[in-house]
């Protein structure tokens, strides 16, 4: 039950994260400023992504050996 609830919270956060920097952008396109800034983004959104698949690949990884 513990490890549900856990997966539920962390992907919450993590498409959380995801769509507000989006919305942020949307909203305030004047935060890019330059080229750096651009990468910074770039560089969050895969980094969001790569722990987004990580915990989801550690989340089936411990659901299928609970059993």
């Amino acid at each position: 039950m513990f490890l549900k609830l856990y997966n539920y919270f962390m992907r919450g956060i993590l498409i959380f994260l995801f769509i507000g920097m989006t919305v942020s952008l949307i909203k305030h396109p004047e935060k890019v400023e330059d080229e750096n800034d651009v990468y910074f983004f770039i560089a969050l959104y895969v980094v969001i992504l790569i722990f987004y698949f990580g915990w989801n690949y550690v989340y089936n990884h411990l659901r299928h050996k609970r059993g």
